[in-house]
């Protein structure tokens, strides 16, 4: 199933687009040139994440190396800070246990296109 969601230049006005898939929201997010598509709740509690924030995180780095990365690749979640890497969904905090669903995200005669 292909899903347009609406011009790229909308979308990314918009910032955060919420779409209906299958009975289920996805936020399609605009972060520069990309766009992702993930599941709009949050596991923990059911938050919006097209409400909460987007940043980077600590990365792996040397002993007493503080190294900031993936900037814009993190979201957070609005209610109790939960953080998922956009383009995985997995959890920052527990990868193999908790996470988003993601979903291809293209682009056609300038429409962002998600795929479900």
């Amino acid at each position: 199933m292909e899903v347009r969601v609406g011009t790229v230049e909308e979308v990314r006005r918009a910032g955060c687009r919420i779409v209906e898939i299958g009975g289920r929201d996805v936020g399609v997010i605009s972060v520069g040139e990309e766009f992702f598509a993930i599941g709009d709740k949050c596991p923990h509690q059911g938050a919006s994440m097209c409400a909460g924030s987007l940043s980077g995180t600590m990365v792996a780095s040397a002993p007493h190396e503080y190294v900031y990365g993936q900037d814009d690749r993190v979201i957070r979640c609005p209610w109790h800070g939960w953080e998922f890497d956009l383009e995985t969904g997995r959890s920052l905090l527990e990868p193999q246990r908790s996470g988003l669903r993601t979903y291809p995200v293209t682009t056609d005669d300038g429409h962002v296109v998600v795929h479900a």
